[in-house]
Protein backbone atom coordinates (compact mmCIF):
# COMPACT_ATOMS: atom_id res chain seq x y z
CA UNK A 1 0.00 0.00 0.00
CA UNK A 2 2.84 2.42 0.81
CA UNK A 3 4.36 1.77 -2.62
CA UNK A 4 1.10 2.76 -4.35
CA UNK A 5 0.86 5.84 -2.14
CA UNK A 6 4.43 6.82 -3.03
CA UNK A 7 3.67 6.35 -6.75
CA UNK A 8 0.60 8.58 -6.47
CA UNK A 9 2.66 11.26 -4.71
CA UNK A 10 5.33 11.02 -7.43
CA UNK A 11 2.65 11.54 -10.10
CA UNK A 12 1.26 14.55 -8.24
CA UNK A 13 4.75 16.00 -7.86
CA UNK A 14 5.45 15.61 -11.59
CA UNK A 15 2.26 17.49 -12.46
CA UNK A 16 3.22 20.22 -9.99
CA UNK A 17 6.66 20.49 -11.60
CA UNK A 18 5.20 20.69 -15.11
CA UNK A 19 3.07 23.65 -14.03
CA UNK A 20 6.16 25.88 -13.91
CA UNK A 21 6.81 25.51 -17.65
CA UNK A 22 3.15 26.22 -18.40
CA UNK A 23 3.31 29.36 -16.23
CA UNK A 24 6.39 30.60 -18.06
CA UNK A 25 4.58 30.19 -21.38
CA UNK A 26 1.08 31.45 -20.49
CA UNK A 27 1.30 33.87 -17.59
CA UNK A 28 2.88 37.27 -17.26
CA UNK A 29 2.93 39.50 -14.21
CA UNK A 30 1.03 42.27 -16.00
CA UNK A 31 -1.88 40.35 -17.52
CA UNK A 32 -2.82 36.78 -16.70
CA UNK A 33 -6.27 36.85 -18.35
CA UNK A 34 -8.20 33.62 -19.01
CA UNK A 35 -5.08 31.52 -18.48
CA UNK A 36 -5.04 32.88 -14.94
CA UNK A 37 -8.46 31.43 -14.22
CA UNK A 38 -7.32 28.02 -15.43
CA UNK A 39 -4.12 28.37 -13.43
CA UNK A 40 -6.02 29.18 -10.23
CA UNK A 41 -8.20 26.08 -10.69
CA UNK A 42 -5.18 23.84 -11.27
CA UNK A 43 -3.17 25.20 -8.35
CA UNK A 44 -6.19 24.99 -6.04
CA UNK A 45 -6.81 21.36 -7.03
CA UNK A 46 -3.15 20.41 -6.69
CA UNK A 47 -2.95 22.17 -3.34
CA UNK A 48 -6.10 20.46 -2.09
CA UNK A 49 -4.71 17.04 -2.95
CA UNK A 50 -1.32 17.97 -1.53
CA UNK A 51 -2.82 18.98 1.80
CA UNK A 52 -4.65 15.66 1.98
CA UNK A 53 -1.40 13.80 1.31
CA UNK A 54 0.39 16.04 3.80
CA UNK A 55 -2.01 15.02 6.57
CA UNK A 56 -1.15 11.37 5.92
CA UNK A 57 2.61 11.93 5.76
CA UNK A 58 2.63 13.95 8.99
CA UNK A 59 1.44 10.98 11.00
CA UNK A 60 4.20 9.79 13.37
CA UNK A 61 3.97 6.24 12.04
CA UNK A 62 4.41 7.27 8.38
CA UNK A 63 7.56 5.35 7.35
CA UNK A 64 9.10 7.60 4.66
CA UNK A 65 10.24 10.85 6.29
CA UNK A 66 12.00 11.96 3.08
CA UNK A 67 8.75 11.74 1.15
CA UNK A 68 6.99 13.65 3.93
CA UNK A 69 9.56 16.45 3.62
CA UNK A 70 9.10 16.61 -0.16
CA UNK A 71 5.32 16.83 0.24
CA UNK A 72 5.69 19.66 2.78
CA UNK A 73 8.01 21.56 0.43
CA UNK A 74 5.71 21.10 -2.56
CA UNK A 75 2.65 22.27 -0.58
CA UNK A 76 4.56 25.43 0.45
CA UNK A 77 5.57 25.90 -3.20
CA UNK A 78 1.94 25.67 -4.35
CA UNK A 79 0.85 28.09 -1.62
CA UNK A 80 3.50 30.52 -2.88
CA UNK A 81 2.21 30.13 -6.44
CA UNK A 82 -1.34 30.85 -5.35
CA UNK A 83 -0.26 33.96 -3.45
CA UNK A 84 2.07 35.14 -6.18
CA UNK A 85 -0.33 34.88 -9.10
CA UNK A 86 -3.70 35.30 -7.40
CA UNK A 87 -3.29 36.98 -4.03
CA UNK A 88 -2.17 40.16 -2.40
CA UNK A 89 1.58 39.85 -2.18
CA UNK A 90 4.00 42.74 -1.92
CA UNK A 91 6.01 43.31 -5.13
CA UNK A 92 9.32 42.56 -3.38
CA UNK A 93 8.03 39.15 -2.30
CA UNK A 94 6.74 38.49 -5.83
CA UNK A 95 10.16 39.28 -7.25
CA UNK A 96 11.89 37.01 -4.71
CA UNK A 97 9.66 34.05 -5.60
CA UNK A 98 9.93 34.64 -9.34
CA UNK A 99 13.72 34.84 -9.11
CA UNK A 100 13.80 31.54 -7.22
CA UNK A 101 11.34 29.83 -9.55
CA UNK A 102 12.86 30.84 -12.88
CA UNK A 103 16.62 30.62 -12.20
Amino acid sequence: MVRNFQAAVEDWDEVCSALGAWEAEHLTRDEIGPAGQQHRRWVTELLSWGRLVQRATQQPEFPDKGLASRVDARVRHLEDKLSLWHGDMPPAEQDRILQAAFK
